[in-house]
């Protein structure tokens, strides 16, 4: 079932559960009422400064898993303005180190006709066989990101990213926007050949791919493509079945209206 369907049906049930006198308004006194809106306007800041940061860590050629908690995102935050890279590279690389295997086998689960050739990968990148780990990881975000929305993540149409316009018909809601927000721009990973001095630290999917690199098997570097096949596995598979959920909610939202009428 769609995440998001099951999310609202568990929703639908807990609130049929309540008693009656939960389900009456809740009157707030001034102090609480105005402090409730301060955090409200503090969330509507979120997203904006989450979108910021996952462009800013893409430069990095670093990408964000879903399941990152906010206290991390913000310290990470800190760091980048800061200009403290070493300590970024350095806390993304612990964080997903710890979570690799949850990661893989989510990724496993959710695109079982890759399953064969990811299980190669993310057994040579536990086995520290970096020359191998990077190009499979790098590949299959694109082959992944192709098969979601049709078009490859390391494309490009007039110097701008096909996944830009490919994910336009994602809509509906500020988290959506910052999601995605990573498939608008050109980071570190799909830098075209003269890009590449913008980002001389970082590997470079073209120079890996085709050969020109030959000092990319290292740690970091299978981290950072890591990274990018946990970010497109998760974010394009979410965003995919987010708007899948909204265009049914609009069909019965429009049946229901003609039945009315």
């Amino acid at each position: 079932m769609n995440r998001f369907k099951k999310m609202m049906k568990n929703l639908e049930e807990t609130q049929q559960s309540f008693p009656p006198e939960w389900k009456q308004p809740i009157e707030l006194d001034k102090r609480t009422s105005e402090s409730l809106a301060k955090i409200q306007e503090r969330m509507k800041q979120v997203p904006g400064e989450m979108a910021e940061l996952s462009v800013q860590l893409a430069k990095r050629g670093w990408y964000l898993w879903m399941d990152m908690p906010f206290t991390f995102l913000y310290a990470v935050r800190r760091a980048l303005n800061e200009k403290r890279f070493q300590i970024v590279d350095a806390v993304l690389m612990a964080y997903f180190k710890k979570a690799n295997r949850r990661i893989a086998s989510l990724l496993l689960k959710s695109f079982p006709n890759r399953a064969a050739i990811l299980k190669s990968a993310f057994r040579a990148h536990r086995k520290k066989d970096y020359s191998l780990s990077v190009p499979v990881f790098l590949y299959q975000a694109d082959g992944i990101c192709s098969e979601l929305i049709g078009v490859g993540f390391y494309c490009r149409r007039k110097g701008s990213p096909r996944t830009a316009s490919a994910t336009e018909r994602f809509t509906g809601s500020d988290f959506m926007s910052f999601l995605l927000e990573p498939l608008r721009v050109a980071g570190a990973l799909n830098a075209f050949e003269d890009e590449r001095h913008q980002y001389p630290d970082v590997l470079n999917r073209h120079e890996v791919l085709h050969g020109k690199s030959l000092d990319y098997a290292t740690s970091i570097s299978s981290f950072r493509a890591f990274s990018l096949l946990a970010y497109v596995g998760s974010a394009l598979l979410t965003a995919k079945e987010y708007q899948e959920f909204r265009d049914e909610q609009d069909s019965q939202d429009n049946q229901s209206s003609k039945e009315e009428a």
